[in-house]
């Protein structure tokens, strides 16, 4: 079992194509093009293990900016990708799992390797005890909380897991917490990087049951996450006149990308507001021709025709990605 394609890898698109990695425009991660203001670290938090307290002031943090019920446990890991690889090996004995396609590429290959087998049909089939849902999905934009609702009941009735991908969802959505909050067998992950523009912090969150966020814990192993994004963290979760600018900011820039990208005859698939994805029988072709003009954007070998764009940060970038598609257009109607 190989390693998953991903976005992010800017730099060594950058030296295929002979630029530097600064030159290159990265739109290939669906990840705040701004991050968060982050207070300075002091040299003293290197000296020592993350502490407990500093952990529980993140974890009351995350409480409050996720919405989590008093009901509901929380827990913090190295990033949603670190949790998502550890929720399988909790889920004994092996059996099946549904994960619908298009979706994120690291859910299946983790819990195959946990000895589970994968169904990737169109829907839930009988014979899955669990199943993953992306909300909203990676990278097609689909929501449905009908449809999670009943993938949630089902697998409860059959003993299995439901594990909701929250990495793109909205810090104001609160439906996915509360939608299911008496289901004992349903993990959310919830990612901090995307929407703060921290994807380096290396920093998400898992909210459930007490007894499963209890084992995930533990699964987790002690400090599981350092004490520069403990700080950064708890600052940035409680600062809600900075996330309030922010959520703006990314709605109107996801519209403007929207609007440039169906303005020059592209067919948007989907979108969130952190990236718009569009589906294109040339998707490879346009993908090839931005990063020739030092702009990198996320194709998918497994889904040719889906091309997903995350959002510029500046007028500049806008101007950049405009001119750029103008003459894709005009190459291709010659």
């Amino acid at each position: 079992m190989g390693r998953q394609e991903h976005g992010g890898n800017a730099d060594k698109a950058a030296k295929k194509f002979g630029f530097a990695p600064q030159d290159m425009l990265d739109l290939s991660t669906g990840i705040s093009p701004l991050p968060y203001p982050a207070p300075d670290i002091p040299a003293a938090a290197w000296l020592r293990l993350p502490g407990d307290s500093e952990l529980q002031a993140c974890l009351q943090a995350a409480r409050r900016f996720y919405h989590v019920l008093p009901r509901q446990a929380v827990m913090a890991g190295a990033g949603t990708q670190s949790l998502l690889q550890l929720i399988p090996t909790l889920s004994a004995p092996p059996g099946e799992v549904w994960m619908a396609m298009p979706g994120y590429n690291e859910h299946g290959p983790a819990w195959q390797r946990a000895g589970h087998q994968l169904s990737t049909a169109s829907s839930l089939p009988q014979s899955a005890q669990s199943a993953v849902m992306i909300m909203p999905n990676n990278p097609t934009g689909d929501y449905d909380l009908a449809v999670m609702r009943s993938v949630a009941d089902a697998a409860l009735d059959r003993g299995g897991w439901l594990i909701i991908d929250g990495a793109f969802a909205r810090p104001d959505d609160t439906e996915l917490i509360t939608a299911l909050s008496g289901h004992e067998n349903i993990v959310h992950l919830r990612s901090f990087g995307k929407f703060f523009g921290m994807a380096g912090l290396r920093l998400g969150f898992a909210i459930g049951a007490a007894d499963v966020i209890e084992r995930l814990t533990i699964a987790a192993g002690p400090w599981a996450v350092n004490t520069a994004a403990l700080t950064i963290a708890t600052q940035a979760l409680a600062d809600t006149e900075w996330q309030t600018r922010h959520l703006a900011f990314l709605d109107k820039q996801s519209d403007r990308l929207a609007k440039l990208l169906t303005g020059h005859g592209l067919t948007i698939r989907g979108r969130t507001n952190l990236f718009v994805t569009i589906t294109l029988s040339q998707a490879a072709a346009l993908h090839s021709h931005l990063a020739r003009h030092r702009i990198w954007t996320r194709h998918f070998t497994a889904w040719p025709d889906l091309l997903r764009f995350g959002l510029p940060a500046t007028d500049a970038e806008f101007e950049q990605l405009a001119e750029c598609l103008e003459n894709w257009r005009q190459k291709t109607n010659q």
